[in-house]
């Protein structure tokens, strides 16, 4: 019987191109983690070596040179105690008078003693009076300086036999600093005879330490007292007298005569490396020092000349790894990259095409809302006129209903120009607590019935100086955006109070606060932190243009406020707006005029370019008791002005009109040329209301009621006869200052 094969063993699984993709990756990466980890490892290893073997060479040349330091003012102090020991052999037990007597004498042997010597200042003696007796620099020795208050003459004083050596001090008579080596001089009966004293230049010592610091510019010498006053430095001390360094003084105290003592100077703080040798069998010690910084830097060029080679090497096989990697994910990277960017495009050009359709609806509703103001005020003007002409209609319902009609066509026209942000601006005192119902019951028709709308006012809440079709539109905002934050309904609060801490809620002075709160969903913290930024939305594309609540901070800081918001995610938010607090008691309204009893006796040029208004215009500017010049345009106004500018008292032009000349540049043009003529705007939407306000020129909305343009005809009416008076008064002064 044959043999039979026995069956294949089954494949294993097959690893899909995105497993592959990733375990390739995951070998390069494991490769570049290799590539860098070792070369870094051996570096650090031999870094550090370095860094121990700096320290410890540091520590022999320290070690070096405080021993030649201690060797050299060994032979310095040993041949001045010899001179010492001369001084007090020539002096003997004389008293101080003898020694006076031989002061010549003995200045010539003291000076011959010092010749040669050059870190000898001077040799002294010194009497029991604590008064110079001889000296090696100076003939006659000045006896009118006291010396009794040098430690040595206290030290001397109270012990016999002792080698003493002062701090380093400066002279009395030359200035020069120097240190003093003395020794008691006794008469024979054994008590104080008085001081002889070697008196040594510090610079003696520094100039050496200066030669020997030359290879080690760090090196820093001293000579210290056991008592941390120093003899002399190298470098010289920035500070006099030096710090004392307190733990080297302690060691000192201890009895130490050799050892280490590492860390910040007290002279400039700086960490140094330290050793210090005694001066036996003087109280005297060499201390030499290093700074750490500069011995680290010296580290540091080691280590930078090895990392010169090794690191180029490490990231050359890093960089070898890491480009394979990255080629593998650059396909990944790419594609990612092209659809964030699809995206990115087609939400730019969805929200451009919002704002072209938006503005293109702003500008056709500024348009009819201008065109249907000036209707507005033909036919609000034709009334006034009609119930002068007949009084007994001024009770008349059809009238009646006439002005209230006027009066919601001026509140419409407002409502749509606030839409396309063209309104003229016209801020009125508002009283919350009558205002606040009334958008309540606007509101509660567009959230629905799903949503329950409430809202409250503090009796005490203060007025507010706001423009209304503002405050309405950015509460309806606030409104909207809490309808698609609450999809199931839930609650929204409208609250006022007085806030009690101004300054907190935006500027200085007394402030209102609006609360608009929901229970919707919330805000998560990242998109919390820009709502306020203009053209941002989390709102799908198409769907909204980002500039609702940028439009609402706006409202709030050009009142005097500002807005915030609180909210988290599932806790509803809290919108809160601030206005500038004014008197809550508004000004009395002034008493409706008597359109009978109205006379301004002023002569008026009205440039208007629609003739209706014109001719409505003009027969209320009459009625008031106005002489009034009509012309069509900027230009013919101009022209009229340059012939017959003395016969006009006001003029009254509209901002846009045909011709080369509109309202603001006239009454620029009229400003420069006849200051003393006054000019009022007419406009009825606000598309160049600010470059109005720039120019500090007046503007009156249209429709504009009677009662305005009498107010504000007869205030440049004054002010243009006050003008002429005052020019009257300077001609009369000029006049007789001529006689």
């Amino acid at each position: 019987m044959s043999a039979v094969s026995p069956d294949p063993a089954p494949p294993g699984p097959i690893a899909s191109p995105a497993q592959a993709s990733a375990r390739a990756q995951a070998r390069l990466g494991a490769a570049i983690v290799v590539a860098l980890l070792v070369p870094a490892l051996l570096f650090v290893a031999v870094a550090g070596y370095l860094y121990r073997q700096a320290f410890d060479n540091a520590r022999q040349r320290i070690d070096g040179a405080v021993s030649v330091a201690r060797e050299h003012a060994l032979k310095l102090f040993e041949t001045n105690e010899m001179l010492l020991q001369r001084m007090l052999d020539l002096a003997g037990g004389a008293d101080d008078a003898t020694l006076l007597a031989r002061a010549r004498e003995l200045h010539e042997q003291l000076r011959r003693m010092a010749e040669g010597l050059p870190q000898i200042q001077g040799l002294f003696m010194t009497g029991a009076d604590a008064r110079m007796i001889a000296s090696s620099r100076i003939y006659p020795p000045p006896r009118d300086i006291d010396y009794s208050d040098r430690e040595m003459f206290t030290v001397h004083r109270a012990e016999r036999g002792r080698l003493f050596v002062t701090e380093q001090l400066v002279s009395r008579a030359t200035g020069e600093p120097f240190f003093d080596l003395s020794r008691r001089r006794d008469y024979p009966d054994g008590s104080f005879g008085g001081v002889v004293s070697a008196s040594l230049r510090p610079e003696y010592l520094t100039r050496f330490y200066e030669e020997l610091s030359r290879g080690e510019p760090s090196l820093r010498l001293q000579v210290l007292r056991s008592d941390g006053r120093m003899l002399a430095v190298w470098p010289p001390a920035r500070s006099t007298p030096s710090p004392v360094n307190a733990e080297l003084v302690r060691q000192f105290a201890a009895g130490a005569t050799t050892g280490n003592l590492d860390g910040p100077s007290p002279v400039d703080n700086t960490d140094r490396l330290r050793t210090f040798r005694r001066l036996s069998p003087y109280p005297l010690y060499v201390v030499a020092s290093v700074d750490r910084a500069v011995i680290v830097a010296g580290w540091w060029r080691q280590v930078g000349l090895i990392g010169l080679i090794a690191v180029p090497a490490m990231i050359g096989f890093g960089a070898i790894g890491w480009l394979a990697l990255r080629r593998t994910r650059n396909e990944l990277d790419a594609v990612q990259r092209l659809g964030e960017e699809t995206a990115h495009r087609q939400r730019i050009e969805v929200a451009l095409h919002q704002s072209q359709k938006s503005e293109a609806l702003a500008r056709l509703t500024g348009g009819v809302a201008h065109d249907f103001n000036n209707l507005l005020m033909i036919i609000g003007s034709n009334a006034f006129l009609h119930q002068r002409l007949r009084p007994e209609l001024s009770g008349d319902a059809q009238m009646a209903a006439i002005d209230r009609a006027v009066a919601s066509g001026a509140k419409l026209t407002r409502q749509l120009l606030a839409f396309s942000r063209r309104q003229a601006l016209l801020p009125e005192r508002i009283t919350l607590q009558e205002r606040v119902p009334v958008l309540l019951e606007l509101l509660r028709p567009l959230l629905g019935h799903a949503i329950e709308v409430s809202g409250d006012v503090a009796p005490d809440t203060g007025a507010i100086e706001v423009d209304p079709a503002e405050l309405e539109l950015a509460i309806i905002n606030l409104a909207v955006n809490a309808k698609d934050a609450m999809p199931d309904g839930g609650r929204l609060t409208v609250t006022a109070r007085n806030a009690s801490d101004g300054a907190a809620e935006g500027g200085a002075g007394p402030k209102v606060v609006i609360e608009v709160a929901d229970t919707g969903s919330g805000i998560a913290p990242e998109v919390l932190a820009r709502v306020f930024e203009p053209f941002f939305t989390t709102k799908p594309i198409g769907q909204g243009t980002g500039l609702g609540l940028s439009q609402v901070r706006a409202l709030c800081q050009s009142a005097g406020g500002n807005a915030t918001i609180e909210s988290r995610p599932g806790e509803g938010t809290r919108v809160r707006l601030s206005f500038r607090r004014v008197d809550a008691q508004a000004a009395a309204a002034p008493e409706p005029r008597d359109a009978t009893q109205v006379n301004l006796d002023c002569r008026v040029l009205l440039v208007e370019d629609n003739a209706g208004v014109a001719q409505a215009t003009v027969m209320l500017l009459e009625s008031m008791g106005c002489a009034t010049t009509h012309v069509a345009s900027g230009d013919a106004a101009r022209d009229y002005l340059e012939a017959h500018a003395g016969g006009i008292d006001v003029v009254l032009t509209d901002i846009v009109m045909p011709g080369t000349l509109d309202g603001i540049a006239l009454a620029t043009l009229l400003k420069s040329k006849h200051p003393e003529l006054p000019v009022l705007l007419m406009t009825g939407y606000a598309g160049r209301l600010e470059q109005a306000i720039r120019h500090d020129l007046e503007v009156l909305p249209k429709p504009c009621s009677y009662e305005t343009l009498v107010d504000a005809i007869g205030r440049a009416s004054a002010r243009r006869r006050a003008a002429m008076f005052a020019h009257a008064i300077d001609d009369v002064r000029t006049t007789q200052g001529a006689k």
